[in-house]
C-alpha cells in the first residue's frame, strides 16, 4: 500500500459556487512540482482518484493535465466522460493526429481545457475542441480578452491566480466564467491509499490480451493472479457502468465489460502509475492463496459460485493492503450480499469457508475439525485443495518476481 499525494485546487463559477478541482501529483505534503515525469505523475494521480474505488463527488469536474503520448494512448476513455476534465498542457503540439484524437474526446462528450497560448499557436485553428480556456491574471491583461470572448460564446474563459476580491470582480465584469486562485482557497495537499499490481501482472495481462484477446477466460485467469490488478478492473468496470442496474461482481464479468480497448487503456494506465511500486507482496500471495482456495473448495459446498468465491478470496485482506476499514472497502466494491456478509463479519456460506481457510492458515486444527462438521466437508479434501492452492500460489509467486 502507498500513499498518492496531490495538490487539490478549486475552481469556482461566477456565483462562487465549487464548479471542479483541479488535480496535481505531489511527491508528499509540500506543494511543489515533483521530480518524476508528467506520465507517471498523470497516472498515479488517476489512480489514486478513480480507480482506487474512493467516492468522487459527481457534481464536480477534475481537471487533470495529460501528455501528447498520454493522449494518443487514449487513457483518459479509463475515466468517466462527465468526471474528468481533459487539460491539454502547452508541450502538446497540434499535430493531426492529436487533433484527431481530441476530436474523439469532444465526441465522447469529454470537456477539453487549454491554456491561453491555444489563441496564439497553431491550436488556433482548433479552438473549436476547447471547452474551456485559462488565463493566468499574473502574466496576463484580462482586458485583452474582451474581444475573444465575445467570439467565442461556446468557449468558457477561466480566469486563475485570483488573488483578491477586485481582481474577481473584474474578471466578472470582462466576461469570464469560471474562476480559480488564492482568493478563493489555497490548494489542499491530500492523500489516497493506493495498492499497486506488480510490473510482471500487468505486463502479462498485455501480452495475452494482444497474443489471445478473444480468449476470455485466459484473459480473466492471468488478471486474476493479482490481487490489487483485480481490484482495479472490476473498480474500473462498476466506475464506468454506473448506468447498469446489476454490479459487476466478478472477474469475467469485469473483463466482459471493459472489453479489450477499455482493458488495454487501464493496464497501459497502471503500468505508467506504478512501475516505481513493489509493496503489498506478502499480503497480496496471501490473498491469492485464499482466492484460489476458496474457488477450489467453493464446488464442495452447494450453491458457492466459484468465481464469487474467488472474489472474496482475493478482496478479504485488502483493508490490510489499503489501510482502511472493511467497511470502507466493501462500500466501494459493489459486492452481492452473501459476499459482502463474508467480508464484513465473516458469516454465510462465503464467510464460513473464509474463516475456514483462516484457521488452517494458523494451524488452528480444533477449529478446522469443527467447522468441516459443520459444513459438512470431508477435512482431508479440503487440506488438499489448501495444499494445493499453496502450491499454485508458490508457483505464480515465483514466476511473477521481479
Amino acid at each position: 500500500m502507498s500513499e498518492i499525494f496531490f495538490s487539490c485546487q478549486p475552481i469556482f463559477n461566477e456565483g462562487q459556487n465549487h464548479w471542479g478541482n483541479e488535480l496535481l501529483f505531489r511527491e508528499g505534503q509540500e506543494n511543489k512540482f515533483p521530480s518524476i515525469d508528467e506520465d507517471t505523475a498523470t497516472s498515479r494521480i488517476l489512480s489514486a482518484n478513480f480507480l482506487s474505488g474512493k467516492e468522487l463527488d459527481d457534481s464536480l469536474r477534475y481537471v487533470v493535465s495529460f501528455s501528447e503520448a498520454a493522449l494518443l494512448d487514449e487513457i483518459p476513455f479509463s475515466i468517466p466522460v462527465k468526471s474528468l476534465v481533459i487539460c491539454v498542457t502547452a508541450k502538446c503540439n497540434a499535430t493531426p493526429m492529436l487533433v484527431k484524437q481530441l476530436e474523439s474526446y469532444q465526441k465522447a462528450g469529454f470537456t477539453i481545457l487549454g491554456e491561453s497560448d491555444v489563441f496564439t499557436s497553431r491550436w488556433q485553428r482548433h479552438l473549436h475542441l476547447f471547452g474551456v480556456v485559462r488565463v493566468s491574471m499574473a502574466t496576463e491583461n484580462l482586458s485583452d480578452w474582451t474581444e475573444g470572448i465575445a467570439n467565442y460564446p461556446d468557449i468558457r474563459f477561466l480566469a486563475s491566480k485570483v488573488e483578491s476580491n477586485e481582481e474577481f470582480v473584474l474578471a466578472k465584469q470582462l466576461g469570464f466564467s469560471l474562476f480559480q486562485g488564492y482568493f478563493f482557497e489555497q490548494p489542499v495537499i491530500k492523500s489516497h491509499s493506493d495498492v499497486a499490481p506488480s510490473v510482471i501482472s500487468l505486463l502479462d495481462a498485455c501480452i495475452v490480451i494482444n497474443r489471445s484477446p478473444h480468449d476470455i477466460d485466459e484473459i480473466t485467469e492471468v488478471i486474476s493472479r493479482d490481487v490489487s490488478l483485480l481490484y482495479k478492473v472490476v473498480t474500473s468496470a462498476n466506475i464506468l457502468a454506473k448506468s447498469k442496474k446489476k454490479a459487476i461482481t466478478n472477474p469475467k464479468q469485469a473483463v466482459v465489460y471493459l472489453g479489450l480497448e477499455s482493458l488495454r487503456r487501464l493496464i497501459s494506465l497502471l503500468i505508467m502509475s506504478n512501475m516505481n511500486h513493489q509493496e503489498c507482496s506478502h499480503l497480496q500471495n496471501a490473498a491469492i492463496l485464499r482466492a484460489i482456495f476458496m474457488q477450489q473448495a467453493g464446488p464442495l459446498l452447494n450453491d458457492l459460485d466459484p468465481d464469487e468465491a474467488f472474489l472474496v478470496g482475493a478482496f478479504s485482506l485488502l483493508d490490510a493492503m489499503l489501510g482502511v476499514p472493511m467497511e470502507d472497502v466493501v462500500e466501494k466494491l459493489s459486492l452481492n450480499q452473501p459476499a459482502k456478509l463474508a467480508l464484513l463479519s465473516r458469516s454465510g456460506p462465503y464467510g464460513d469457508l473464509l474463516e475456514l481457510c483462516k484457521h488452517i492458515e494458523h494451524a488452528n486444527w480444533d477449529w478446522v475439525g469443527s467447522l468441516c462438521e459443520k459444513m459438512a466437508l470431508r477435512e482431508r479434501a479440503v487440506l488438499k485443495a489448501f495444499e494445493k492452492a499453496r502450491y499454485q500460489t508458490q508457483t505464480l509467486a515465483a514466476t511473477m518476481q521481479v
